[in-house]
């Protein structure tokens, strides 16, 4: 049974790397990777697209590989790698973010391309109360001419996990880009497509004759069709046990959607329900006491929740790369409501809709067995 499993988490490795030998794994078009479908590069993407030149062979290839990955860029994709720990074996997972971000460290810990901002905030929380909750910092490594922060691989520990990646907070971006954003303002047709992809109906009569939008307008549209607006927290991604995934959770707006999507995470488990509602009040009271949380703006950050057949679980938060220190004096309710200017970021509102769900679960299932 254990060489069977070996086997099939080889063949998975296999056609994450297919047509490739470059160590990202990636399907490669005459040495060209596929592009990432990430916000953050599409919001990065195209602030030249008003120049009009030739494309080369490469970007037309780009272009060719964007069109095949288009059709499966609602998938979770399995990352490119085998990892080890404590002669278990088992392909490393990234549910969202940029694609090519990681890979793997030494037995028991993963490498994430360095972030100056995110490792500042990991080597801070060493020393803070929050240190059982994020991911162990263990230093920055360089490795084929590249640096990286090596920390704890969170899924060590489990086997053949679910994951569920929920972005906290109630804007992914920071004030700065949307003012910088402004500063230059063009016209993006590509922004405009993928609004009425979503929601034709969303344009104005002026946006429809230009047939483009600009980014400020696409930034601040993006965060009020999910669950951000409405909960103060989206989900990014899920992975089943058994392979199955998805990251088309961008119009799940409503209670009863991300209610839904959540018994389908849990299969209804009422002990993993109830391990994950502990650890989230465990999280909330430790946050509310913590003088990182307490000194930082936090945009674009996430918690993982992990579970597998067993019934272990738990919940970690993780990234930080826009998590940014408040100046002296500026403090945040992380509750109230964002108005431009006050940097509040929602995420303690996010946590309690969170948890507010879990309950509701956890007591629909208490009441439904009594």
């Amino acid at each position: 049974m254990a060489a069977q499993t070996e086997e099939n988490l080889l063949k998975r490795q296999k056609l994450a790397s297919c047509s490739s030998d470059d160590e990202t794994g990636m399907d490669l078009v005459d040495g060209v990777p596929p592009p990432c479908e990430c916000d953050e590069c599409f919001l990065d993407s195209g602030d030249s697209a008003g120049e009009q030149t030739s494309p080369t062979r490469k970007e037309l290839l780009r272009k060719m590989s964007r069109n095949s990955w288009r059709k499966i860029r609602n998938m979770v994709h399995w990352s490119p790698f085998i990892q080890q720990f404590k002669k278990h074996r088992y392909p490393w997972i990234q549910l969202a973010g940029h694609q090519g971000n990681f890979r793997a460290g030494e037995q028991g810990t993963i490498l994430k391309k360095l972030c100056s901002k995110e490792q500042k905030c990991l080597k801070i929380l060493m020393s803070d109360i929050l240190r059982p909750y994020v991911p162990e910092y263990i230093g920055e490594v360089e490795k084929d001419g590249e640096n990286y922060i090596q920390m704890q691989d969170l899924l060590g520990e489990f086997e053949s996990p679910c994951l569920m990646d929920c972005k906290l907070g109630v804007r992914t971006y920071l004030e700065d880009e949307l003012q910088k954003a402004r500063e230059c303002p063009k016209l993006r047709k590509d922004m405009y497509q993928k609004m009425v992809e979503v929601d034709p109906n969303e344009p104005t009569e002026q946006e429809r004759a230009q047939g483009a939008i600009t980014k400020p307008r696409y930034m601040i549209w993006r965060e009020t069709i999910s669950s951000s607006a409405t909960l103060g927290f989206r989900i990014e991604g899920i992975k089943k046990s058994d392979g199955s995934s998805s990251r088309d959770f961008k119009t799940t707006k409503t209670r009863e959607q991300v209610t839904e999507s959540f018994q389908y995470f849990t299969d209804k488990n009422k002990s993993v329900i109830l391990k994950y509602c502990r650890r989230l009040k465990a999280i909330r009271a430790t946050l509310e006491a913590s003088p990182f949380f307490h000194k930082h703006e936090l945009i674009g950050s996430s918690l993982l929740f992990v579970h597998d057949g067993t019934e272990r679980s738990s919940v970690w938060m993780i990234d930080f790369g826009k998590s940014t220190q408040l100046p002296e004096g500026v403090t945040l309710d992380h509750r109230a409501e964002w108005e431009e200017g006050n940097r509040e970021d929602g995420y303690l509102r996010g946590l309690d809709s969170l948890i507010d769900i879990f309950e509701q679960m956890l007591n629909g299932h208490n009441n439904n067995t009594t």
